[in-house]
């Protein structure tokens, strides 16, 4: 996809859904809700192929709005309030992305992803990270496709060079909490979803 055709450099195609400018980003309600609103993105502005492809000075202004986001959506939309890390963020890193243009999930609910990942991709290293910054300078040296996500205890989990199908981790998602139907963002009933994303751009934008 050439960046004359992504969807995320042209800011027409998702206006209505931004929540916020923030330095070089731009928060925005996710398509294809799989809650009942609260999901998601963090996009960079310029055409970036994964997040870990970000240079150092974007990387860290990354960090800083992902914690802001992370917050909010977890005050706002807190459907598990006794889990301590109740938002689940994760990426398609340049593997299973239906947009091929850097965007980080965040999703407001406590999801084991883990297990399944483990079980799909048997031949693939998988490691822990505690510092999303340690995953770019990974990324750096090896320049492999990834799956990114956050486990039960917070920390980020790296699978590298799956052969995942597109919109993977959304599928995973969307079927441990019981609402396959909303997997595909393309497919899923876009009266119902327009319903989610408001609720998630209305409740999220004082925090910004």
């Amino acid at each position: 996809m050439s960046k004359e055709d992504c969807a995320f450099c042209n800011r027409t195609k998702f206006e209505e859904r931004i929540i916020a400018e923030i330095d070089n980003f731009y928060v925005v309600a996710s398509l294809g809700q799989i809650t009942e609103g609260g999901y998601t993105l963090l996009i960079p502005k310029e055409h970036t192929p994964c997040m870990a492809a970000l240079d150092a000075s974007r990387a860290k202004s990354a960090i800083s709005i992902a914690i802001k986001i992370r917050n909010a959506v977890s005050k706002e939309f807190r459907f598990n309030p006794f889990k301590k890390y109740p938002v689940t963020m994760f990426e398609h890193g340049v593997v299973g992305q239906s947009v091929k243009h850097a965007h980080l999930h965040f999703l407001p609910a406590v999801l084991d992803i883990t297990p399944k990942v483990l079980t799909d991709f048997t031949g693939c290293e998988v490691n822990e990270i505690t510092n999303y910054l340690f995953l770019r300078d990974i990324y750096e040296s090896r320049q492999e496709p990834y799956l990114f996500w956050t486990a039960l205890n917070g920390k980020g989990m790296i699978c590298w060079n799956p052969p995942a199908p597109l919109q993977y981790l959304r599928t995973v998602a969307a079927e441990i909490l019981g609402y396959p139907e909303r997997a595909n963002w393309r497919s899923m009933d876009p009266e119902l979803d327009k319903q989610f994303w408001q609720k998630t751009i209305a409740r999220l934008k004082p925090y910004f």
